[in-house]
């Protein structure tokens, strides 16, 4: 059977959660590590469902501002691979997916307001003759 280099990687980070598991379950308790999973588990479903509410949203945001969407694309994508290694049970996975909701987002420019000519007035008018 052939695993290569994504399936060396991928059993291997399941060995290493599976051992973190035990190890935290060993130090706290297995009542409060399977609490702390479930809770986990939770989030990871809150923050995949707030991260997709407002992807369309803050796509049509940023191209009526005028701003590439790819910031609001990434941003999204971070969010939604943070709540799935939320909800993977494991503390390494639930570390990586916390450093992923922390880590910073690109710094855009404020949206600049459109430029408007200060010499005509709207309104309405008619001519009285």
């Amino acid at each position: 059977m052939r695993l290569g280099i994504f399936g060396i990687i991928a059993v291997a980070f399941l060995a290493l959660e599976m051992v973190g598991i035990y190890r935290v379950a060993q130090d706290i308790g297995w009542a409060a590590t399977l609490l702390w999973l479930l809770a986990a588990g939770i989030a990871g479903v809150a923050v995949i469902r707030r991260a997709g509410s407002g992807f369309l949203t803050g796509l049509l945001a940023s191209a009526q501002a005028g701003q590439a969407p790819i910031a609001v694309v990434w941003s999204t994508g971070r969010r939604f691979l943070a709540g799935s290694l939320l909800i993977f049970p494991g503390i390494f996975s639930d570390l990586l997916g916390l450093l992923l909701l922390l880590w910073p987002g690109p710094r855009l420019p404020p949206p600049r307001p459109a430029e408007r000519d200060h010499d005509i007035i709207e309104g309405e008018f008619r001519r009285e003759d």
